[in-house]
């Protein structure tokens, strides 16, 4: 069905063979994590309750945010050098894997004792700890190996390790509610980090089989541009979570429980367009060489899609108001407010993401970092003055006004960056310094 849709309109022709064919297989690989998540996410939210829930989600939201530094934009890095020259792919991964090495350990103890005076007394030292290093060192592993297939436009490669992750997850969820005698946070983290640490593992592993082994070398003229690109996804991961542990400090474990639930929901109601997205973000790269004009008009085509998407998704979120509870416990019986609230959340992905790769892939990185370094303030304000009063469904409203600002600020911005003359872009990256790599 995703790939007939994908056939009509302003973008046929663009969607002809690989994007069209990673699209559906990213959309089939992706519905079956959906199965997955769902698994995952009824085993824990019914087994801890919204108090618990809350606790450890939002030990989990901000180490995400963390975890978008680990690698320093590395991952970001090698899709750019390898969607223009695939022989560069070993150098760029030894590189790559160098800056993962540096920066993840040491953000992840950073981390773990920042966080100790940031969140609720109640979330023990060694909970935090376990799920920091969870997602700033393992999860990130499973992400790295995502991103090197994705510049090779490989979708099932890319499907089959989203699917890995979320298999060892679910089915460490069912063992634990199964076992467990105390329902806590901590006991959960030994099984979350447990699942986690198998999915990095082989996932690293596919790299070195099925794409090549690294050259190692180390490149210090990446490093600008490689925290650009960690910045931009931090402040993006930023806006997006750090209200859940700020919902906690406002109104409650309960609430921030409630809320994380229903934004879970929203945000994998979306999955859709974010298969559309991989998909096609090595083809703004290229179609962005020669200035913003170009990302410009291949964003623009997409926006049929990406809507269309992107409002059955939000259909679905609606719908879902009447009958969660059914499906996650009775904790969560006010929850049909935040989901209807959250329900455009959908298509204002469809089009933040759409804006910010051609913004992006014109040789605005910085521009877009700034811009999404501002977000965060907005939505911490919006929480501030709609939390203590609405709770959940005050941060859900506080969550899609953010979003709706973020997408009218990019594309204006988008719109702007177009009008400037053609002109070629060069990314300087490690495959201008490197002889060529035999194959």
């Amino acid at each position: 069905m995703i790939n007939k849709l994908l056939q009509f309109g302003p973008g046929k022709m663009l969607f002809r063979s690989t994007i069209a064919g990673n699209t559906g297989v990213l959309t089939v690989g992706i519905g079956i994590q959906i199965a997955l998540q769902a698994v995952y996410f009824i085993a824990v939210t019914r087994t801890m309750g919204a108090h618990y829930y809350g606790a450890f989600i939002s030990v989990s939201a901000l180490a995400t945010i963390v975890a978008a530094f680990s690698g320093w934009g590395a991952d970001q890095l090698l899709i750019r050098i390898v969607a223009t020259d695939r022989a560069a792919f070993a150098p760029a991964l030894g590189n790559a894997l160098i800056y993962y090495f540096i920066t993840a350990p040491a953000f992840a103890a950073a981390a773990s004792l920042a966080f100790r005076f940031l969140l609720n007394p109640e979330i023990s030292g060694l909970t935090i700890a376990l799920v920091v290093c969870t997602e700033v060192i393992l999860a990130r592993a499973n992400y790295f190996a995502v991103n090197c297939f994705q510049a090779f436009e490989r979708g099932r490669d890319m499907a089959v390790l989203g699917v890995l992750l979320y298999l060892f997850r679910a089915i460490a969820a069912v063992i634990w509610s199964a076992t467990t005698v105390h329902a806590t946070p901590l006991s959960w983290a030994w099984f979350y980090m447990a699942s986690t640490l198998l999915a990095g593992g082989a996932s690293m592993a596919l790299i070195f089989l099925r794409l090549g082994r690294p050259v190692w070398h180390f490149s210090i003229k990446d490093w600008k541009d490689g925290g650009f690109f960690a910045l931009q996804m931090g402040s993006f991961v930023g806006f997006r979570d750090i209200d859940k542990p700020l919902v906690v400090a406002l109104s409650g474990l309960g609430q921030a429980g409630l809320y994380a639930a229903a934004f879970r929901i929203a945000d994998v109601a979306a999955v859709p367009v974010r298969a559309l997205i991989f998909s096609t973000y090595v083809r703004f790269f290229q179609r962005g060489a020669h200035g913003t004009r170009g990302s410009f008009a291949f964003a623009r085509s997409l926006v049929p899609v990406g809507v269309a998407l992107g409002g059955v998704a939000g259909i679905g979120v609606a719908v879902a108001s009447t009958f969660a509870t059914l499906v996650i416990g009775h904790n969560y019986d006010s929850i049909g407010p935040s989901l209807l609230l959250l329900a455009p959340l959908p298509v204002l992905y469809a089009l933040y993401y759409l804006a910010a790769d051609a913004i992006i892939s014109g040789g605005h990185v910085g521009y877009r970092s700034f811009i999404q370094l501002l977000l965060p303030a907005v939505d911490v304000g919006l929480c501030l003055l709609l939390v203590p009063r609405y709770g959940a469904a005050g941060a859900a409203m506080a969550a899609t006004c953010t979003h709706l600002v973020l997408v009218v600020v990019l594309w204006l911005s988008l719109l702007y960056f177009a009008r400037e003359p053609a002109r070629r872009v060069v990314f300087q990256s490690t495959a201008t310094i490197l002889p060529p790599v035999s194959e």
